[in-house]
């Protein structure tokens, strides 16, 4: 199948049958009722610590941000803060900050940072925000922001209100909030992932525009080799195939309950389809309640659907962010971004924090290449072994 094209970015995913993600749902959604979108919000009142954890405030279905009215005045009001959830004392997410446009300044306020600073001008422009883990930047009217030198998609694009910049609340407190904090600490004892190599059996994948090797091959041997140095540094670790076989999505994610796994980590290599200049790395994990998605394929994208799984949207994306860093500086690969789907039925369903790495692309002559020399398939083993062991 070829790319799809959603709110100017491109994204693609390896090649499957069409029905691979639409029609084995493992669980009915839950449907979170329309919530009204609260006023915008202002600055906050004197300095704040940070940073903090991210709340975890469930957020409705979301408007198309054109139809949102703006109020008189945007930058008077004070957000009513909720304490005390979070611990430490610290101000946990504004009130009023659900389906709310909330100026970046009030966002970094909240965290103890500084006035954001503006490196260009126009309906583009483009802002900083200074971090103690790195910068944070964010385009007007651009799906991607740039937070410690990794690129992530955001659901809503920036804009520009009144002359400053805002960023939709999902956005802050599912990304931004979210990679604040220093990452999450790996299981120290009961160690237990499950590694699933995707496709198998009759459900090919894409294949290698330099070899004709079928991506199914290519996931299992990554796999096996993650499993040998993943268990080398004590993790107990369960592969959803260990052959060419043919593994239902949902026998994938009940192999991750029956042992009882911490984490889930799905592996892919990817198609761009009739475009054959795309490369680099892709990380996926589920699409928080209220966001659109980065990449729909023929899933009916409903961003009031709440799955197993979003109760993991922090780690997830902490998760995400572990692999996809380690696997970029490990090969040199093209930075292609961690996103959100939630057409990914083995993520649905995942009763712990769970991603999808696509690897690579087979549809890039270059990168092909690469990707059927053993040695690369080692480095990419040995990369996400490296995030999940030091």
């Amino acid at each position: 199948m070829g790319p799809t094209i959603l709110s100017g970015m491109l994204f693609t995913a390896c090649e499957s049958a069409p029905s691979r993600y639409s029609s084995q749902a493992l669980s009915a959604p839950t449907v979170v009722p329309e919530t009204l979108v609260l006023p915008l919000a202002g600055p906050l009142e004197g300095p704040r610590a940070g940073p903090r954890p991210a709340a975890t405030v469930e957020p409705g279905l979301v408007p198309d941000p054109a139809t949102i009215q703006e109020p008189a005045d945007a930058l008077v009001t004070t957000p009513t803060l909720e304490t005390g959830s979070i611990g430490s004392g610290l101000p946990t997410w504004p009130r009023e900050w659900v389906n709310a446009w909330v100026p970046l300044e009030s966002w970094g306020r909240l965290n103890g940072l500084g006035k954001p600073i503006q490196l260009s001008n126009g309906t583009e422009a483009v802002y900083q925000l200074q971090t103690s883990n790195g910068l944070v930047l964010v385009k007007m009217g651009s799906h991607t922001a740039n937070i410690r030198g990794l690129e992530y998609g955001l659901g809503f694009a920036p804009r520009l209100i009144r002359g400053l910049p805002y960023i939709h609340s999902i956005d802050a407190q599912k990304t931004l909030q979210a990679l604040l904090s220093v990452l999450w600490p790996l299981p120290l004892k009961t160690r237990t992932i499950v590694i699933d190599p995707g496709h198998g059996g009759r459900d090919s994948g894409t294949r290698s525009v330099a070899t004709h090797t079928p991506e199914k091959d290519y996931t299992l041997d990554w796999a096996l080799r993650l499993k040998e140095r993943l268990a080398a540094s004590h993790w107990i670790v369960v592969l959803t195939r260990t052959n060419d076989a043919e593994v239902a999505l949902a026998e994938r994610v009940a192999v991750a309950d029956r042992v009882g796994a911490d984490l889930f980590v799905s592996l892919h290599l990817n198609s761009g389809g009739p475009n054959h200049q795309l490369s680099g790395v892709e990380t996926y994990c589920l699409t928080p309640t209220g966001m659109p998605s980065s990449l729909l394929r023929e899933y009916e994208d409903d961003p009031r659907e709440a799955h197993p799984n979003n109760h993991f949207d922090d780690l997830n994306v902490q998760l995400a962010t572990r692999l996809h860093r380690s696997i970029l500086q490990t090969t040199g690969a093209n930075d292609r971004g961690v996103r959100r789907a939630r057409f990914m039925a083995v993520l649905r369903g995942q009763q712990r924090p769970a991603v999808l790495i696509e690897g690579g692309y087979l549809t890039h002559s270059e990168e092909a290449r690469r990707l059927a020399d053993p040695a690369y398939r080692q480095l990419l083993a040995d990369a996400v072994a490296k995030a999940l062991t030091e």
